[in-house]
């Protein structure tokens, strides 16, 4: 496998690649922007000036977070993580990342200057190992940057675990007369886990921001909206960078966004039944391999991404990955080479046609 980046690599994957695919279909959600943008009274309506995001948006967001406070607007859950680290990490900084880990975070951390250490999560369950977190944390440590749901793994972080985390991470801090440690969570994938009200990590104090956006749960990342959620004093410190990379956003689709989360209950209830399906549809087709032993892994509870150990030689594993547009593991972490993630939030007749493709692939291996 060339040592290409996993970004680069997405890029050149044919929509035909449905498991290499990590959003949800949601076709009425489409329809529904169609008819906001023919509407010209709408359309007028959309040209309200948005200096930090759009008003609307901004309001419906602190709702359905049930907040005390509004986010700051970005452009896609991507454009968040640039800003936040940015805005707190400095050349020389020190970050902890987990593993598997989703590329843009340790890209954007390079991408200051910063160094950053690997925070394995178990090689089974995948939940956060603290032990060996607050091990990994030095003098110049200042970001902890997780996913929940995890990507691939889908695993969930409750919020007593993510309490015990913020606590391991406290009391060493404590131990080395450092600061706290900002906790950077990727909510993308929440919606899949959460019921409403929708809470976010910020509301767990100070020392947490939350980035979350349209793009996966609902399939919007045509929209480009994406948000952080944070205390006052911390977005304060995110404005600059913001300014820096991002500026202004879109008011059409900032407003376009607006009208959808203002409806977002629903649209979540029906992106978590079509994963669901969806979810039926995976646990038939690799049944046969679990049993067989040519893949392990329990099938995520929750979640659209699956993120089994392939049981097989790599050149094996490559195949695989080429034949049925999984996504090879070695993107999530040089240790997870024999891994596959494997995507099922697409259009349910797609999803089924390519699991039977994986499952016969993998059944036909030499």
């Amino acid at each position: 496998m060339p040592q290409t980046l996993y970004l680069e690599w997405a890029k050149q994957q044919p929509a035909t690649a449905i498991l290499s695919n990590s959003s949800v279909y949601l076709p009425n959600l489409r329809s529904v922007i169609q008819q906001q943008l023919a509407d010209a009274a709408w359309f007028e309506a959309a040209q309200q000036a948005n200096p930090w995001g759009h008003p609307q948006l901004r309001q419906a967001l602190q709702s359905w977070h049930s907040s005390m406070y509004p986010p700051l607007i970005v452009t896609g859950a991507s454009s968040g993580l640039a800003v936040v680290c940015q805005a707190l990490l400095q050349p020389g900084d020190h970050a902890l990342i987990e593993t598997p880990q989703y590329e843009p975070l340790s890209r954007c951390v390079a991408a200051r200057g910063a160094t950053w250490s690997a925070c394995p999560r178990d090689s089974s369950s995948f939940e956060l190992q603290l032990d060996q977190l607050a091990s990994s944390i030095t003098p110049r440590t200042k970001l902890l940057l997780i996913s929940n749901l995890h990507n691939p793994s889908s695993a969930l972080s409750a919020q007593p675990q993510l309490l015990r985390l913020q606590q391991t991470l406290n009391q060493t801090t404590d131990t080395l007369g450092i600061a706290p440690i900002t906790i950077v969570v990727d909510e993308i994938y929440w919606h899949l886990a959460a019921q409403t009200p929708f809470r976010s990590v910020a509301e767990l104090g100070p020392q947490w921001i939350g980035i979350n956006s349209l793009s996966k749960v609902y399939g919007l990342s045509m929209l480009r909206c994406g948000w952080i959620m944070a205390a006052p004093q911390l977005l304060d410190q995110l404005r600059s960078a913001y300014l820096d990379l991002i500026n202004i956003g879109s008011p059409l689709t900032e407003y376009l966004a607006a009208s959808i989360i203002e409806q977002l209950p629903n649209y979540q209830i029906a992106a978590q039944a079509h994963v669901a399906a969806n979810r039926q549809l995976l646990e038939h087709y690799v049944q046969p391999l679990l049993e067989s032993e040519l893949i392990s892994g329990a099938i995520p509870a929750t979640g659209c991404t699956y993120f089994p150990r392939i049981m097989r030689a790599q050149a094996q594993i490559e195949h695989v990955a080429q034949q049925t547009g999984c996504v090879p593991g070695q993107f999530f972490g040089s240790a997870y080479h024999q891994h596959l993630r494997i995507g099922f939030g697409g259009p349910s007749n797609l999803i089924e046609a390519a699991l039977k493709a994986f499952t016969q692939t993998m059944l036909t291996l030499e």
